[in-house]
């Protein structure tokens, strides 16, 4: 077969990680299909088929077997998230929980969870699913290890459909931002995952007020790149106001005394900020975030404004990092965009985008093999004994 050399190369290495990250699956046969699926992810040339993996990689006709797997056998996905947690932060230091979603065009109207949506960040209607996914950044890359995906009310009320799909009985239409909220509180409270803060370009969330109080009265860390529509109060000028942060920065800049000029500059001298192609205007001020409150007082945050050489607003970030300098925020914003940059990876390379069943089971296997095979390419040789 053609990746026999590829796979002589990394068959150890690969076989040490698959019984590490699948040892939650109670079967051997679940476990060896595993190996032969997540092998066939790395090594396949073009699509990613469960034939052509079952072709390629056994060099015998066994993608039956290997579609159940994928669709129909009731392991859970869960256990195997925790294992890359643990593996990933062993192998690096973590840095942040980066949120993400991915649009999956799909043709059809069958593949679980499909509709025409609007997706506002590629400006026209596109016929998909919608995962969603938090990240762990490490130095190396940021490895999806959470998914959600976003489910359409009518794939929960039309009896034909929810069956066709097999979607349990306890999964609901959650908004986007509460089911970012589901997956960090099961990352801290199920996984044992490390605290570090949570990063995100949420311009598109039409909720963004939402997330933000939940992570506030949790008291998790982060920082968000925000639409400049976001209402917050002005807590300097305009004590009781609540604006845009549009809006807000122009009072702020008429206020004067609430605009933090320190680290205003971020350019390729900043080491935080060395990716930077040219220097960033960034001012600071404080504001107060309608109805995040703890122990009864309200809760002040930073919002971050980039500046056109004009002196325009640009672009707006929201975070509860008070002591952090602003090159210091933004360069933890930025890896919004290396996840962004690693989803695509993903596609090309790793086979997000070739998922073949149609059940919600399948969906979630196939997604949490795909970040397994990406989790192995790019920290394998970072894990602790790793040769």
């Amino acid at each position: 077969m053609s990746t026999s050399t590829a796979a002589i190369v990394t068959r150890d290495a690969l076989s040490v990680f698959a019984g590490e990250i699948f040892s939650s699956m109670p079967r051997v046969d679940q476990r060896r299909w595993a190996e032969v699926y997540l092998r066939g992810l790395l090594l396949v040339e073009g699509k990613k088929s469960v034939r052509k993996i079952s072709e390629d990689i056994l060099s015998i006709p066994a993608h039956q077997s290997l579609q159940q797997f994928i669709n129909q056998s009731p392991w859970e996905w869960e256990p195997v998230r925790a294992s890359m947690v643990r593996y990933a932060t062993n192998a690096e230091t973590p840095q942040a929980w980066v949120l993400s979603r991915i649009a999956i065009p799909k043709r059809g109207d069958r593949s679980v969870g499909v509709e025409r949506r609007f997706l506002p960040e590629a400006s026209r209607t596109v016929n998909c699913q919608l995962g969603l996914t938090v990240a762990l950044a490490v130095p190396s890359a940021n490895i999806p290890v959470n998914w959600r995906l976003l489910m359409p009310e009518k794939w929960l009320t039309d009896r034909t459909l929810r069956e066709s799909a097999y979607i349990p009985q306890g999964v609901r239409a959650n908004p986007e931002w509460a089911d970012f909220a589901a997956m960090l509180e099961e990352l801290e409270l199920h996984w044992q995952a490390r605290r570090v803060p949570v990063v995100g370009d949420l311009r598109h969330l039409t909720a963004t007020d939402q997330l933000v109080g939940e992570l506030l009265n949790r008291g998790l860390d982060f920082t968000f790149e925000v639409d400049g529509s976001l209402v917050v109060v002005d807590a300097a000028a305009h004590p009781r106001e609540a604006r845009s942060v549009h809006a807000a920065r122009g009072a702020f800049r008429r206020a004067g005394t609430a605009l933090d000029f320190l680290g205003r500059w971020c350019g390729p001298s900043t080491d935080a900020c060395k990716q930077v192609k040219a220097p960033m205007k960034v001012v600071s001020a404080v504001v107060t975030f309608p109805g995040a409150r703890r122990g009864g007082s309200e809760r002040r945050v930073r919002l971050l404004t980039e500046l056109s050489p004009s002196g325009a607003p640009k672009r707006f970030w929201i975070t509860n990092l008070m002591g952090h300098r602003v090159d210091e925020i933004i360069a933890l914003s930025r890896l919004a965009q290396r996840s962004k940059e690693n989803l695509q990876a993903l596609e090309e390379r790793f086979g997000l985008r070739d998922f073949e069943g149609r059940s919600f089971r399948g969906w979630h296997h196939h997604m949490t093999m795909v970040s397994a095979a990406y989790a192995f390419d790019r920290l394998s040789s970072r894990a602790p004994g790793a040769t």
